[in-house]
């Protein structure tokens, strides 16, 4: 005899919680977004600020508009996107990042913004005569707990600046008066390359010229200290400042311009006070990241919680490095603790520019 079949389930009744406990399982952020147009009750109790933790979209080496859309290798997934976008004009680019945003640089009309690819939001930015063509924004944070844009200038104009602007602001105000820009090689063999971070309205900036990290308040532009480079026989190629659990990291790449195989070696910044005065502020060397893994590239990175990401472990560096052969970019993972560099292979051929997906239009 057969068994007596029951009620049908009427999925749409199941409690809010437990629906918002399923959506954490979705880590394909597409997965998500069908989880949430189910029924209006899953769309209610799921919110799009709800999307469980993503890691960067590394964007294709046509950097672009005029295609329309544009392609991703995701971290994540290990699977790549294509999203269609509204940006056509014939001089739009993408010239850099802004965690969850895409920087868009039109070198025709000096227009630039901060724009979504998946949610085709864009935060107007002030014209810039100085940012074509590398620059690399930061400052808009994860939570989004601040409302700068920071960016620095490149070697096409021979100078460097770092320059803010508060999103409504109609022009940028300088954070450091201009500084030479020197040749890729002097003769002293140093290139300058200035990574910084933006971090509790402090702006950090440094370079591998003089090794100095100047800390500078971003509301009356002042500097408030400088840290000496750490102490070290080796000349590093490349200095990355990253914000991890509220400490600045300096992270100092090796053979970044060789065939060499990369390495490096992490600083914790250390801080003494004395009478409300910061004193002998100084680099630590580090060889732990506490649970964490690090995403590098150019001039700025990011630190992930690997217990956030099933498959991903700490103590880890993802970075980008540009090849020699076809100057196509190609992703590394770089073992802290014994120094193995490894390659992923991606299906793609990968650009120099990232975002981190969000579906959230968390700026006005």
């Amino acid at each position: 005899m057969a068994p007596a079949e029951g009620p049908d389930r009427d999925w749409s009744d199941l409690p809010p919680e437990l629906i918002r406990l399923l959506s954490r399982k979705l880590t394909d952020i597409f997965d998500f977004v069908r989880f949430r147009v189910v029924c209006k009750r899953w769309r209610s109790a799921v919110r799009a600020s709800d999307l469980p933790p993503q890691l960067p979209w590394i964007i294709d080496e046509c950097w672009t508009f005029e295609r329309g859309y544009l392609r991703f290798y995701s971290l994540l997934t290990g699977k790549t996107y294509t999203v269609r976008v509204q940006q056509s004009t014939d001089g739009e680019l993408v010239m850099g990042s802004a965690y969850n945003y895409v920087l868009s640089y039109d070198y025709l009309t000096q227009d630039c913004s901060l724009f979504n690819p998946l949610t085709n939001e864009e935060l107007l930015l002030p014209p810039s005569q100085i940012m074509f063509p590398w620059c690399v924004p930061s400052g808009l944070s994860p939570d989004q707990s601040s409302r700068h844009v920071i960016m620095s200038t490149n070697v096409k104009l021979r100078t460097t600046h770092l320059i803010f602007c508060k999103l409504g602001d109609l022009e940028w105000t300088n954070v450091q008066e201009e500084i030479p820009w020197c040749e890729f090689y002097t003769e002293g063999g140093k290139f300058i390359n200035e990574g910084f971070a933006f971090h509790d309205g402090m702006c950090y900036a440094s370079d591998t010229v003089d090794g100095f990290t100047e800390v500078i308040n971003l509301a009356t532009r002042t500097v408030m200290y400088v840290v000496p480079q750490p102490k070290s026989h080796l000349t590093e190629d490349f200095v990355y400042l990253v914000v991890s659990s509220g400490e600045i990291l300096r992270v100092c790449q090796y053979n970044k311009y060789s065939r060499e195989p990369c390495f490096f070696r992490i600083y914790r910044l250390e801080l003494s006070s004395r009478d409300g005065n910061v004193v002998n502020p100084c680099w630590i060397e580090i060889d732990n990241l506490s649970g964490q893994f690090l995403f590098l590239h150019e001039k700025h990175g990011c630190a992930f919680r690997a217990d956030d990401f099933p498959g991903f472990i700490g103590n880890n560096i993802y970075f980008l490095k540009q090849m020699f052969e076809d100057f196509a970019y190609e992703l590394f993972r770089y073992d802290i603790k014994d120094g193995n560099v490894e390659v992923l292979h991606v299906p793609i051929k990968l650009g120099r520019s990232w975002f981190v997906p969000s579906l959230c239009q968390q700026i006005a």
